[in-house]
């Protein structure tokens, strides 16, 4: 039992307080240090995740309250990197950092393998450190400061600094206090410091990513982050139809957002992992990433959706003949624009069929009666009665009745139809139905697709007017065999990656310039990359396609180059604004873009001169 175990203060690590109680109790040297808190010599001073602390908090009084679980919850950066993980990976995890070694812990949450990494060194605020000298008349490592992708301090908004202290494999036997030594009161300020937009965007990004320390969501699958994401995007006016995702949209405007701080956070902004966001989660996606996207939904507000123009259903039914006559029965319906117009189709399951236009006060257009109709057709003629009289009955038109008599092949006591109206009569749908069995058995390896061909209009008929028949009477869908030959990634790996340079190199050469993206090269290749699925089987692939894309500025600089050629071709004066309207560029880019338009503009006065 520790005699002695310092005050835990306001958002330390824990490694910063085993650090301060190496340095109070005057330890004779790091390795004592170890043994007198957990009783070996051989555990890793480890900075985000500290394990074996069931070991440490045995040795802690326990009327300090400071159970296993509660350090590492509240004192590590545990909840950080599991706040997006399956509840089965979190509980993982901490009987890990709890009871064992932890070596396995980094891969487990998907961070051996992230392009996002931990800071290199451990960083401070330099206001936060002159509060906590006054206050406790010393500095400690706050958890807020040491999360990858957070440059200021969520509190003050000042750039952090690094501090002496390496997080590598240097001191990983040693817990190192912060102080004035490796601390330097005065930090020299980065360039993007003096910039508003940039302090304020990476301001909020540290404070979502600080408040996963202290309140991290509920805990759910990836399957459901996905739909959630997916949802999400779609009610932004991200949406392709009713489920797919306009990617290139949501790129740029993803891009967009986090165009000034870009070049900051490349592992956390590069590739095009916003787009994987809103597909079926497969694997993890690192915490940064998770409140990058947050914060570009958060950014734009959800567009309303429209009231469905019918209404919320079920609809009524207006067969006379159904014991649910005006009943709220009806489930399906498909609506179609027509112009201005908008057109509901409603189907029943008695089979009757009518459809109605949006703002339309007149009567609902019957499409199909529906199998009653014929049978009570047949019955009352069977009884001898008039054109009339079976109209009257059925309240329907007595053309109505004469056409359906006639397709039914009655014996009618009236005037039977004419033969030159023969052909507006309606479709035997019993001779439709058994052409398209017949093709079916004469063409049995046929495809759906490929009967439709061969009769497209019995195809489109029984599509619109029965369509359940259709699909419970029509070829499965054939499924793609795959070949069970394995592949041979590494010379596959140095074909893409040569395929690659030339499609890259191809791509610049096109005029006007385009720019060099995965989907460009896709389109070029004439296939699908899919390389982030086999980023350890296509590593020369991966490092080429990082190599060859551009970025947004580097893209719209090649269009300066370019434009400016244009206008000299052309004998024009090149000036800033020609250029930006023939390149394309916005009113306002950035830094590195205006300065280039700048410099066109002061060698164009020169030359003047």
């Amino acid at each position: 039992m520790l005699a002695y175990f310092p005050e835990i203060y306001p958002d330390e690590l824990l490694y910063s307080a085993l650090a301060r109680y190496h340095r109070h109790v005057c330890s004779r040297s790091p390795k004592h240090t170890l043994y007198d808190l957990f009783g070996e010599t051989g555990v890793r001073a480890t900075v985000g995740l500290q394990s074996h602390v069931a070991a440490l908090s045995q040795r802690i009084p326990a009327d300090r309250g400071l159970s296993p679980e509660r350090l590492t919850r509240d004192f590590t950066l545990y909840r950080y990197y599991t706040a997006f993980e399956p509840n089965s990976v979190g509980q993982s995890v901490l009987a890990s950092l709890v009871d064992g070694p932890a070596d396995a812990v980094h891969v487990r949450l998907g961070i051996a393998a992230s392009a996002i990494s931990a800071p290199a060194y451990l960083r401070y605020c330099p206001i936060c450190l002159g509060e906590m000298l006054s206050r406790y008349g010393e500095g400690y490592w706050r958890r807020s400061h040491q999360l990858p992708g957070v440059l200021v301090c969520p509190e003050h908004g000042a750039a952090l600094a690094d501090s002496a202290v390496s997080q590598g494999a240097s001191n990983q036997h040693e817990f190192i206090a912060a102080d004035q030594k490796n601390c330097s009161p005065v930090a020299t300020l980065p360039s993007w410091a003096s910039s508003p937009r940039q302090v304020t965007l990476l301001q909020e990004i540290a404070k979502r990513s600080a408040a996963l320390l202290d309140h991290p969501p509920v805990r759910s699958s990836f399957r459901n982050w996905g739909a959630y994401y997916r949802s999400a995007v779609i009610d932004r006016g991200f949406g392709k139809g009713k489920e797919n995702v306009a990617q290139n949209l949501l790129r740029e405007a993803f891009l967009s957002l986090f165009e000034p701080v870009i070049d900051l956070i490349p592992g956390g902004l590069g590739g095009d992992w916003p787009m994987a966001m809103v597909r079926k989660h497969r694997k993890a996606f690192h915490p940064l990433r998770h409140v990058l996207f947050q914060i570009f939904l958060d950014k734009r507000s959800p567009q309303r959706r429209p009231a469905p123009p019918f209404g919320k259903g079920p609809w009524p039914c207006f067969n006379r003949l159904a014991d649910h006559y005006g009943q709220n029965v009806i489930h399906e319906i498909a609506v179609r624009h027509d112009q201005d117009r908008v057109i509901g189709r409603f189907s029943c399951a008695c089979g009757f069929v009518y459809s109605r236009e949006v703002g339309s006060r007149s009567s609902p257009r019957i499409l199909d009666f529906g199998p009653l109709l014929d049978d009570q057709i047949r019955q009352k003629v069977a009884e001898d009665l008039g054109l009339r009289a079976v109209a009257r009955y059925l309240a329907i038109d007595p053309g109505t009745v004469r056409l359906h008599a006639s397709r039914l092949g009655l014996n009618v006591p009236w005037k039977p139809l004419a033969v030159q109206h023969s052909r507006t009569s309606v479709p035997d749908r019993d001779a439709i139905r058994a052409r398209w069995l017949d093709m079916q058995q004469n063409y049995a390896d046929l495809s759906r697709r490929r009967l439709a061909l061969l009769l497209p209009k019995e195809h489109s008929w029984l599509y619109r007017h029965d369509r359940e028949w259709l699909e419970q009477h029509s070829p499965t869908a054939l499924h793609k065999k795959w070949s069970d030959q394995r592949v041979d990634w590494e010379p596959l790996d140095r074909s893409m990656a040569a395929q690659l340079r030339k499609a890259a190199r191809e791509i610049t050469r096109e005029v006007p310039p385009q720019r060099v993206t995965q989907a460009a090269l896709e389109r070029k290749l004439g296939r699908p990359l899919r390389m982030s699925e086999r980023q350890v089987k296509l590593p020369k692939s991966i490092g080429v396609l990082g190599e060859v894309m551009e970025t947004t500025d580097a893209f719209r600089l090649r269009r300066i180059v370019w434009a400016t050629a244009e206008l000299h071709r052309q004998a024009l004066p090149v000036r800033s604004w020609r250029v930006r309207r023939l390149a394309g560029l916005p009113s306002i880019a950035s830094p590195s873009v205006e300065t280039a338009l700048a410099a066109l503009e002061i060698m164009a006065g020169s030359s003047e001169v």
